[in-house]
């Protein structure tokens, strides 16, 4: 039994799907103007996980993320882009370049993305192929008295909408004093949002009843999501800054729309920050994943540093995170390099003893125990790392034959890598070949020869030298065996 943390009733439920053995799901996706950073890749990753277990329980998913192509942020790049070209900002113009900056970094969205291990989502539809929707949804809105019109803007007025603010846990006045409202002497009430913003001067926009504009950004999602997944779909997701207002307005059109629950669950994850400050472009205190990828080359360290913080918690990020997730896929990776070099001969023949089995059994019923409870990463990464300690003690212990050995290891690793799958992480080893790998056996050569005359200062000075280019040495009865970290 699954059970989550619904941010609308504030409290634990258990996990009860619409439609038996299937999950319909809906994440804010980007807002593609710049390259992504680390930030948003938690997210990414927390949803991807999060859609990872409900398949792994049986479940057929449905994981629906959007795309805001269409922006103040993505139509200033745009400008700013012009501008510095020297062209001149005309419409047409301003239009293309809009296109142009909005697909080049969703394609960097979508690749960085890949070199996370993050799977793309089911359906990914964009903004601006639903402009039509868009504003039949509008249409309903204004003819239910919901919204109303401005010249030729649209407006949702919350004072019709009687459970604004269910989300947010927040009554009006609360909202007035906890986000800044530009004053609009065209809403009839502070808190009112834009359904349809009248086109500024030759900014990218489409031909609507009210005249020439383009959707707020709170429409959007109400409209691609209840359209793929129905009025009613059972998950919600997104960080914790988009409660309010994003996720208030979202309810407030849905159900204003439908009369129908909009949601079932909603999910929120914790935001990353440095130094304590959140992670975001205006600050500038970000790291963008290309950059992380290029300095640490494996995103397992990331994932890792991610599922030691429960997925709700905020977290700081910190070179020294990355180095403590680093050791911890080590023990992995050492465990599993163990197992591989045992005598594939010791493997054959019989079964897994039933001491590993049952002790395997007790592992993935703690790791499915974690999972189900809001998916706490945390307690099910601790999971594995106790295999692999059970792993390591059937390869220690000399009461156990060889043959027993490699089965009872190679039984737990198959457990480890597994639950690892289920948490997104890929485990692959680092290839090292030609002059690389060459001067590595080289410098392992050194330290042997070193050893061998007793100098060892000298030994020791290597292999710290190794350890600095990221390569760790075990020293075995057969031998030293070397990896790339």
């Amino acid at each position: 039994m699954i059970t989550l943390y619904n941010t609308l009733t504030r409290r634990k439920e258990e996990f009860r799907p619409m439609e038996k053995n299937k999950v319909r799901m809906y994440v804010c996706g980007p807002t593609v103007y710049d390259v992504p950073h680390i930030g948003h890749g938690r997210s990414a990753y927390i949803f991807d996980v999060i859609r990872r277990y409900f398949e792994y329980a049986g479940f057929d998913v449905c994981f629906v993320r959007n795309v805001t192509d269409i922006d103040d942020k993505i139509i200033r790049k745009a400008t700013e882009e012009l501008q510095s070209l020297g062209e001149d900002v005309s419409s047409d113009r301003l239009k293309e370049r809009t296109a142009e900056v909005a697909m080049r970094y969703l394609d960097a969205y979508r690749r960085e993305m890949g070199s996370l291990g993050v799977r793309p989502p089911t359906i990914e539809p964009k903004a601006t192929e639903n402009i039509s929707q868009m504003i039949e949804f509008i249409e309903t809105l204004i003819d239910k008295g919901y919204g109303y019109v401005r010249g030729k803007n649209v407006y949702f007025s919350v004072e019709k909408f009687d459970a604004y603010g269910k989300l947010s846990n927040q009554d009006k006045g609360q909202m007035m004093h906890g986000v800044r409202i530009e004053p609009d002497k065209k809403k009839r009430h502070p808190l009112d949002f834009a359904l349809w913003k009248e086109a500024k001067p030759y900014e990218p926009c489409w031909r609507s009843p009210w005249g020439e504009g383009r959707p707020g950004w709170h429409i959007e999602c109400s409209v691609m999501s209840t359209r793929i997944l129905g009025a009613q779909f059972d998950i919600h997701g997104g960080g914790l800054d988009l409660i309010f207002p994003h996720h208030e307005n979202e309810i407030a059109q849905a159900e204003a729309a439908t009369d129908k629950p909009f949601a079932n669950y909603w999910i929120h994850n914790g935001l990353l920050s440095v130094g304590g400050e959140k992670m975001s472009k205006s600050l500038g205190n970000y790291v963008t994943i290309a950059d992380f990828m290029k300095k640490y080359g494996d995103p397992d360290l990331l994932k890792i540093a991610f599922l030691k913080s429960h997925y709700r918690s905020p977290m700081d990020y910190s070179d020294e995170k990355i180095a403590d997730a680093g050791r911890s896929r080590e023990r992995i990776m050492i465990f599993s390099d163990k197992v591989d070099r045992m005598p594939r001969e010791s493997s054959s023949g019989a079964g897994v003893p039933a001491e590993a089995r049952e002790a395997m059994d007790r592992a993935r019923e703690k790791f499915e125990k974690a999972m189900d409870d809001d998916f706490n990463t945390p307690l099910a990464l601790s999971v594995i790392f106790e295999a692999v300690k059970t792993g390591n003690d059937y390869l220690s212990d000399g009461s156990i034959p060889l043959a027993g050995k490699a089965r009872m290891a190679g039984a737990v690793r198959n457990y480890v890598w597994k639950f690892a799958n289920v948490l997104g992480l890929s485990l692959s080893p680092v290839r090292v070949e030609g002059e690389q790998a060459r001067e590595i056996e080289r410098l392992i050569g050194m330290r042997e020869d070193a050893r061998a005359k007793k100098d060892y200062a000298a030994a020791d000075g290597i292999r710290k030298e190794l350890m600095a280019r990221g390569v760790v040495v075990e020293d075995t009865p057969e031998g030293p065996v070397w990896r790339k970290s």
